[in-house]
């Protein structure tokens, strides 16, 4: 674990804010010269604090805008099956959230969709293709989104 300082407490709050942020804008916002920022961001960068920096997209916007979590239950499975599903997963591009998870479900992905329809398909063909080991699924469509932080609270 490293241990964050003010400074580098304040750095990423600042991309947070704003991840286009240059060096340079974050060091006059923040009165760190512009070198240490520079030096901190490469140190968070290389320790993996800072794990990417993301574009998001509104998928509304760009006409997807059914947006669904899929959870699964899964049984009769062994690593290979499990690992190929997994990969179809990942492959699928309307599926744009993969993970495994512990709890009465095993996997949760989400898919964004064009309409009610293009959701149903892409869902029936995952099932269709893996009936072999989906023992039970639930849907739950995303009415509004109402906090989207990427943990911005842990930085303390």
């Amino acid at each position: 674990m490293l241990k964050l300082d003010n400074k580098d407490k304040n750095i990423l709050k600042m991309l947070y804010g704003d991840g286009r942020a240059s060096v340079s804008e974050i060091s006059r916002k923040t009165g760190i010269p512009r070198d240490s920022v520079h030096y901190r961001l490469q140190r968070l960068i290389k320790s993996g604090v800072i794990n990417q920096f993301l574009l998001i997209l509104d998928s509304v916007k760009l006409g997807y805008p059914v947006f669904t979590f899929v959870n699964f239950i899964l049984y009769n499975f062994d690593d290979k099956t499990e690992k190929e599903f997994y990969s179809y997963l990942v492959q699928q591009p309307y599926v744009i959230y993969v993970a495994k998870t512990t709890g009465k479900w095993d996997c949760t992905i989400s898919i964004s969709a064009k309409t009610l329809e293009h959701f149903d398909s892409i869902l029936r063909d995952i099932r269709k293709k893996y009936s072999a080991i989906i023992k039970e699924f639930e849907t739950a469509s995303i009415i509004e989104e109402i906090k989207y932080d990427y943990k911005l609270d842990l930085i303390q």
